[in-house]
């Protein structure tokens, strides 16, 4: 019972004591928690950004548009004049959805021919689609007689002409981008960049991580002990594999299982690579943070799931609380996901989309002198000495079955 006692407290110990431990262990749930939690805080999307085109501009057409942007889940932000207003909107992620209410609207009820309102919704996001898509569809059918017998009144209708002035409004939906609304087509990307991004960032940890091994070291030691040097060595073999790889595992979705892209691959493999490059520094700073391999790994897939939580693949951004919508559209992740997606399924211009680069150019910088740093706790002159006796070191294992007389 007594060494069953040491061995939980020398547990408790090392579990108080191991900066590892404690942080899985002690900060994980917590941490999960919180992100899961603020990820989810408001329960559901409000005040979707929306573009409407009023070709009639009548008293009825800004009546039910004042109905539309009532509406909890639905807000007007911008007017366009064409169609084009709508797609240039979208791709620049401004608004997701657009009604239009076509010329002659007023005159249609007033005559009893009923009136067609036209709503094109973004099918790139499947979540924000479904959303606003039922938010319109409630709004147009809730448009009641009542409202609409109002309007006609103050606009000198008689009464006994009201009836057979009203007819129910009808919307026609065009989904854009995304028709079928396929949720494949929408996650896919996400999966992909994800799986690239911790490819990535494990395999340079790794290879740093091993340098912390004793004979490793001493090889590394062996050729150079300049930082710079070795930073630049191993950043060159990454990107070397991880750069001609990364692009076609995301050319693969697209070509093999027929998935269809609409833009131009230009840039998007070149902001692939930019994107890797940055993915390569992080893990050479994650190994310098906790030196092993094995440790640096776990670290990183306890990340891995923060990360795409925040890509705004599961969850829209615009649902989010602010602070973290902050924290998402800092993240390279989701800036080089939510442009591939763009880019593939709208087929956006870069000049739309370019904006996407500058979390990704941002945390160049900072990584290129992190993973220096890290570069400079592997390599430390001194800290090796070198044997100059002749005699085997222990860690070299020399024959024990080597006795003095043979």
């Amino acid at each position: 019972m007594r060494s069953w006692v040491r061995l939980v407290l020398r547990e408790l110990r090392r579990i108080f004591t191991d900066a590892r431990l404690a942080l899985i262990m002690l900060g994980g749930p917590f941490l999960y928690g919180l992100l899961f939690g603020g990820v989810y805080w408001y329960g559901r999307v409000r005040e979707v950004p929306i573009l409407v085109i009023d070709q009639d501009n009548s008293a009825l057409s800004r009546d039910l548009l004042t109905a539309i942007d009532a509406s909890d889940n639905l807000h007007i932000l911008r007017y366009g004049e064409t169609t084009d207003d709508f797609a240039d909107a979208v791709k620049r992620g401004q608004v997701y959805l657009c009604v239009m209410v076509p010329a002659n609207f007023e005159r249609d009820l007033k005559r009893g021919h009923g009136a067609r309102v036209v709503v094109l919704v973004d099918g790139s996001n499947t979540l924000v689609a479904n959303v606003t898509y039922r938010s319109v569809r409630t709004v147009i059918a809730t448009y009641s007689a009542g409202a609409q017998a109002e309007r006609l009144l103050l606009t000198g209708t008689p009464r006994r002409h009201l009836m057979p002035g009203i007819s129910p409004l009808q919307a026609e939906f065009r989904v854009m981008f995304n028709p079928a609304y396929n949720y494949s087509t929408f996650l896919l990307m996400g999966l992909v960049c994800i799986a690239l991004q911790q490819v990535t960032m494990m395999g340079a940890a790794i290879a740093l991580g091993l340098e912390c091994e004793e004979k490793h070291r001493r090889s590394l030691l062996a050729l150079t002990r300049s930082p710079l040097k070795v930073l630049l060595a191993k950043t060159f073999v990454q990107c070397l594999f991880m750069i001609p790889l990364g692009c076609l595992g995301l050319y693969l979705p697209f070509s093999v299982f027929r998935t269809a892209f609409h833009g131009s691959w230009s840039p998007v493999l070149a902001t692939t690579a930019l994107f890797l490059l940055v993915q390569v520094l992080a893990g050479f700073t994650v190994a310098g943070l906790f030196r092993t391999a094995l440790t640096s790994v776990q670290v990183l897939l306890c990340l891995s799931v923060p990360a795409f939580m925040l890509s705004g693949f599961t969850w829209p951004l615009m649902a989010m609380p602010t602070w973290l919508q902050t924290v998402a559209n800092a993240l390279p992740l989701t800036a080089f996901a939510d442009m591939v997606r763009k880019i593939s399924l709208m087929g956006a211009p870069f000049e739309l989309v370019r904006d996407h680069l500058r979390p990704v150019l941002l945390w160049l910088p900072p990584m290129v002198v992190t993973a220096y740093l890290a570069m400079c706790r592997f390599v430390r002159p001194g800290e090796v000495k070198e044997d100059t006796t002749g005699a085997p070191r222990e860690d070299e294992n020399p024959d024990v079955s080597a006795t003095p007389g043979s």
